[in-house]
């Protein structure tokens, strides 16, 4: 008795993990011999530390735990597996180097279970998308869901300053399905959708009390939820925390005291629009650096090479400004930065007064207004 019940639990923990296995087969003749992602969605909110599955590395697959993310080189017939404990919205994308643009497809659900794809490409626009042949709990509720919900989302434009009344109704209709549907995987991920699309809302924290002990146990639940209480905290009408980038150099309350108001600029030397925004940037500060408004810059980058390549950025565009290097993620992780560029402009108290994400005019509409 005692060997057979050993049997059982050197075997448990093996059969728990095939419980909860995925297996996704597809063919993609027009990416054979490319390199394909299987990766959390693009979208600034959806990041990476959300997410929990493992994938099995093999010769034509490896898994960027660090990332989340699954690389395959692509062969005629592709076999990727691995373990998923509840579902969660990625999608395939594709780098192309030659002209430096990434490509990704539409969502879909991964979860336990076995999944068959077939993905194409229009090689004229480089854009492409997959097929499921195999459907999947999911993703076949995520379809109705969004079908009830296209009357509030074709109203609402992403990253800006919507009608809140259609924003609250898709709130209240969100809560109301969380009320019937209180372990659904989906109506979470939707969660995580609106504050990627359309920012923070107090909102999504009472949404978030009504899922069930089994949903907010999980890892995705519990981190989603440390990112709102960040952002609710350095949100506009908080105050902007201290940030330290090294023994020396620091953004503290006192630097703001002596200006009207402060800009900070969050960029990286990889953000197109941020450094299309640089000229913009400059303008700004040629126009009010008189008139009490501070200008500074924090660049999200901590390789020499990038650091190297960011000061030339920043002098080619005759920056005058104070840069800072945030080489320990510290100013990401204190603020919370979902997307590039971010802007924030801070009073003289220290108090946050906006925050947008490459939105200049709104921004400019602010200093005019503090400064008068």
């Amino acid at each position: 008795m005692k060997n057979f019940t050993s049997i059982i639990l050197v075997f448990l923990p093996q059969l728990l993990f095939a419980q909860n296995n995925f297996k996704i087969e597809f063919s993609a003749p027009t990416f054979e011999n490319d390199s394909l992602y299987i990766s959390p969605l693009m979208n600034a909110g959806y990041s990476p530390k959300l997410y929990a599955f493992e994938a099995v590395s093999n010769k034509n697959t490896s898994f960027k735990e660090n990332f989340q993310t699954i690389l395959i080189r692509v062969q005629p017939k592709n076999l990727v597996e691995g373990r998923i404990l509840y579902p969660q919205p990625i999608s395939f994308s594709h780098y192309d180097s030659k002209n430096n643009e990434g490509h990704s497809s539409r969502l879909f659900f991964l979860e336990k279970g076995n999944f068959k794809f077939s993905i194409d490409r229009n090689i004229r626009n480089m854009a492409f998308d997959y097929t499921l042949i195999s459907g999947s709990p999911a993703n076949t509720e995520y379809k109705t869901l969004k079908n009830k919900l296209k009357v509030f989302d074709e109203k609402l434009e992403i990253l800006k300053d919507n009608d809140s009344k259609y924003f609250d109704a898709k709130q209240k209709y969100l809560q109301n399905y969380i009320n019937k549907h209180p372990n659904s995987y989906v109506a979470f991920w939707e969660i995580v959708n609106d504050y990627s699309s359309f920012g923070f809302n107090k909102s999504y924290f009472k949404s978030l009390t009504l899922f069930s002990p089994n949903v907010k146990k999980t890892h995705s639940y519990l981190e989603f939820k440390k990112i709102l209480e960040i952002d609710s905290s350095t949100n506009v009408g908080e105050n902007f925390p201290d940030v330290s980038f090294s023994s020396n150099e620091k953004i503290v309350k006192s630097d703001f005291s002596i200006y009207k108001v402060t800009l900070i600029d969050y960029w990286a030397t990889w953000c197109i629009p941020c450094i299309r925004d640089l000229p913009n940037l400059v303008e700004l500060y040629e126009k009010y650096k008189n008139k009490g408004v501070n200008f500074i810059s924090v660049t999200d980058e901590n390789k020499k090479e990038k650091i190297d390549l960011a000061t030339k950025i920043l002098e080619d565009n005759k920056v005058g400004w104070k840069n800072y290097f945030d080489v320990n993620k510290e100013f990401h992780k204190s603020l919370n930065i979902s997307g590039y560029p971010t802007q924030i402009l801070v009073d003289s108290n220290g108090k946050i007064i906006a925050r947008k994400e490459g939105d200049l005019d709104k921004i400019e509409a602010v200093i005019k207004k503090s400064i008068e």
